[in-house]
């Protein structure tokens, strides 16, 4: 606790410093090819520190040991053992199809819904201890309630990551609808617009940007938990193969398999932005 103390103080110390005394404005705009560099950079850096932590062939030559943090050399080794041995791709295909099939469940629910709510102070009325409930029961409790509802099927990882998806993504999705400026409602009123007229051409047309940033964003988080949804009684999927490697003891398999997660989400959180920037030309400038 104390090196943590220590570090997280140095860390501090270190970025108010450089904010202080390099001329960092506020705000202030780089170029593409300069942030690239800097993103870059901070992966290099961090390569080169775990490099360093984890050299060395005896354990005793390393200051890390190997069960803790593998060597990265190590970890390339795993993904050739988790492909041919442990169907790696398959796993990754099966979290894949779990993760989308959920989160559009939830999406099918939560938006429609989240629209009324924020339009309707009587459906807001209705629902709102479903919003309070969602606000504060934490995620995990879930696991077992979804055991008990539908056993340890393929039935119960889907149910989990749709009641995931869909506690989060619920208030945003009437927090964007809710931000809509009134002036928009007022100017359609004046053209006799009716109360549906109004949710259907300004409330969701004006808020459709930010429902879309948030389903990016609750996306991102079913690949959080998916590992969860995996972790009981599953044959298959990136979640089962992390539970099998931690049993077994191969740390480097673990992060292996971590490293296909992200790689997964960068790849979907792109095709979400491009997805985005073609639906929503006019918020490219932003």
């Amino acid at each position: 606790m104390l090196g943590f103390l220590l570090f997280a103080a140095v860390l501090v110390a270190a970025l108010l410093c450089v904010a202080r005394y390099t001329g960092l404005a506020v705000r202030k705009d780089v170029s593409h090819g300069v942030s690239l560099a800097l993103t870059w950079g901070f992966v290099a850096v961090l390569l080169l520190l775990w490099w360093v932590a984890t050299r060395g062939e005896r354990i005793e030559d390393r200051m890390i040991a190997p069960l803790i943090l593998p060597n990265p050399f190590e970890v390339l080794q795993a993904f050739p053992k988790l492909h041919f041995e442990q169907a790696l791709v398959r796993s990754a295909l099966t979290s894949f199809v779990r993760v989308t099939i959920g989160f559009s469940l939830a999406a099918m629910v939560a938006v429609p819904l989240g629209v009324c709510m924020a339009a309707f102070p009587p459906v807001a009325s209705f629902f709102r201890p479903l919003s309070l409930a969602s606000a504060y029961v934490p995620i995990i409790v879930f696991i077992p309630l979804t055991l008990a509802w539908w056993g340890a099927s393929e039935t119960q990882k889907i149910g989990f990551l749709f009641i995931a998806c869909f506690v989060a993504l619920l208030p945003l999705v009437i927090k964007s609808v809710s931000d809509v400026v009134p002036a928009f409602l007022d100017v359609a009123r004046t053209k006799g617009a009716t109360h549906w007229q109004l949710v259907r051409h300004v409330l969701f047309p004006v808020a459709a940007a930010d429902i879309w940033d948030h389903l990016r964003g609750v996306y991102g988080i079913g690949w959080g938990w998916i590992i969860l949804a995996e972790v009981v009684n599953a044959q298959q999927g990136l979640g089962y193969l992390i539970s099998v490697s931690e049993r077994r003891g191969h740390t480097s398999s673990i992060f292996a398999i971590i490293i296909v997660i992200v790689a997964i989400a960068i790849a979907c959180d792109r095709a979400w932005r491009w997805g985005g920037k073609n639906l929503f030309p006019y918020r490219r400038a932003t």
